[in-house]
């Protein structure tokens, strides 16, 4: 037995210890206790093993501040904590990629929900900048049509974010999430946030069709599932 399966074996036998019949309770206590002593596993051992992880592409390079603010509320949304990840390696056609990933770091499925959460919005807000993007006058200067774009994103996360909230349904245990992190992730870096929005002088038309577009976006639970089964259309 593996120390991973012991782990698993030990959440096993403290699920049964709650049991009403005392006499399997006593024993499936006894079991874990044996467990972990033959593997060297403490109690934090076993909390740390309902932490889970889930990784969702960045839609952009830079980090973009509508992105990082999306990213933020969808990880508080759901008690998660989350950091940004470059990995890099070589592609089937032998060139060095880098992939630039958002991580989530949560309880149980809170991860997995949270980064399926992340992916849909930021699609969803992606598409919708380059739509407001598409309408701005053809001698409008490149650089104008971006901060016009990165403006309305900025808008439909602020007009999105009462919807997550209300929606998710976090499970968080702070305390856990940091030593997780500090266990696997050690000390991190800050990297420079990119408001491209501030690069024009801009009134709040922008800002005020992006709130409203984000406002109408739809959360819908799902069908014939569990409810950490949760999902986002």
């Amino acid at each position: 037995m593996t120390r991973d399966e012991a782990l698993k074996k030990v959440k096993k036998c403290m699920a049964l210890s709650r049991s009403a019949n005392e006499h399997e309770a006593a024993a499936a206590m006894r079991q874990a206790q044996k467990l972990m002593a033959e593997f060297g596993l403490a109690e934090q051992d076993v909390s740390l093993a309902d932490v889970r992880e889930a990784r969702v592409k960045t839609r952009s390079a830079a980090m973009n501040t509508w992105e990082v603010t999306l990213v933020n509320l969808v990880a508080k949304a759901f008690g998660c904590e989350q950091f940004r990840s470059e990995r890099g390696g070589y592609n089937g056609a032998g060139n060095w990629v880098v992939v630039k990933e958002w991580v989530f770091v949560g309880l149980d499925a809170s991860a997995d929900v949270a980064g399926y959460a992340c992916d849909v919005l930021l699609r969803q807000c992606s598409v919708a900048r380059l739509a407001h993007i598409a309408k701005q006058p053809k001698n409008c200067k490149p650089i104008t049509k971006t901060a016009r774009g990165d403006a309305f994103a900025k808008g439909w996360v602020w007009g999105v974010a009462e919807k997550v909230e209300a929606f998710a349904q976090p499970t968080r245990n702070a305390a856990l999430l940091l030593t997780y992190m500090e266990r696997n992730h050690g000390e991190m870096k800050s990297t420079k946030v990119l408001d491209k929005s501030k690069l024009r002088k801009l009134d709040d038309g922008h800002l005020n069709a992006g709130w409203n577009a984000g406002r109408n976006a739809e959360l819908h639970r799902g069908v014939g599932g569990a409810e950490e089964r949760r999902l986002i259309a």
